[in-house]
């Protein structure tokens, strides 16, 4: 799960996606932290139904995946 670390400056955050650190700057920590969220557990989904461990599969899929709904969204959005 994405978390922060302790001791950042404002305006910066640590996230643990996928197991990997992304050192990340924003003016909404609190929002970053939440994608990050969202983008590890949608890797985490993604990976367990699938038989890939490479992890860029994973991501792209991943990617995919939140377009898709980001477009469904989208579109609810204009009916």
């Amino acid at each position: 799960m994405a978390q922060q670390s302790s001791g950042q400056r404002a305006g910066y955050i640590t996230v643990s996606i996928y197991d990997q650190n992304y050192h990340l700057a924003g003016q909404d920590t609190e929002h970053i932290r939440a994608l990050a969220d969202l983008v590890d557990s949608k890797m985490r989904a993604v990976a367990a139904q699938g038989r890939t461990v490479d992890s860029l599969r994973v991501a792209v899929l991943a990617a995919i995946n939140l377009a898709d709904e980001l477009s469904r969204a989208s579109i609810d959005s204009r009916q």
